[in-house]
């Protein structure tokens, strides 16, 4: 019955692969729109209706690599969570808001931002987890980092 209940090294194991691979996706994400050129991400945030879409793609695109970076090497974690919630809880409120959440379409309108706003507050609450840069910081001298 060990595997009901997860030793610590092993549940910071699991948080350090949500870390990582959110935290690439993220990356991807930004590369992307990025490499596709700043003026056409910026045209889809005006049609979208946003004051100040230049402004507003530069902070969803330095936003995206940036705490994307910051997740997978597990540096300022639990301020990159908190900083990445932000972030998608506004895209949220820009691309869904005021639209139900069950329609008559399959699934739930913006499922993958709001698995992205609870990823990200998730690591407001568990920190880096296993391999983090913020591990190994945070370990006294003699200590050896796990």
């Amino acid at each position: 019955m060990k595997f009901l209940h997860p030793s610590p090294v092993s549940s910071a194991r699991g948080i350090a692969i949500m870390r990582v691979v959110f935290g690439a996706l993220m990356l991807v994400h930004g590369i992307q729109k990025y490499l596709a050129g700043h003026a056409a991400f910026a045209a889809s945030v005006a049609a979208m209706g946003v004051q100040k879409p230049d402004v507003v793609a530069w902070f969803v695109i330095a936003g995206e690599i940036g705490l994307g970076l910051l997740l997978v090497l597990g540096a300022l974690t639990r301020v990159a969570g908190f900083l990445a919630a932000l972030m998608f809880a506004g895209i949220w409120f820009v691309t869904e808001g005021g639209k139900p959440l069950i329609t008559d379409q399959p699934g739930v309108t913006a499922e993958l931002l709001i698995v992205y706003f609870a990823l990200s507050v998730a690591f407001v609450f568990l920190g880096s987890g296993a391999l983090s840069l913020d591990r190994k910081l945070s370990k006294a001298p003699g200590r050896k980092a796990r």
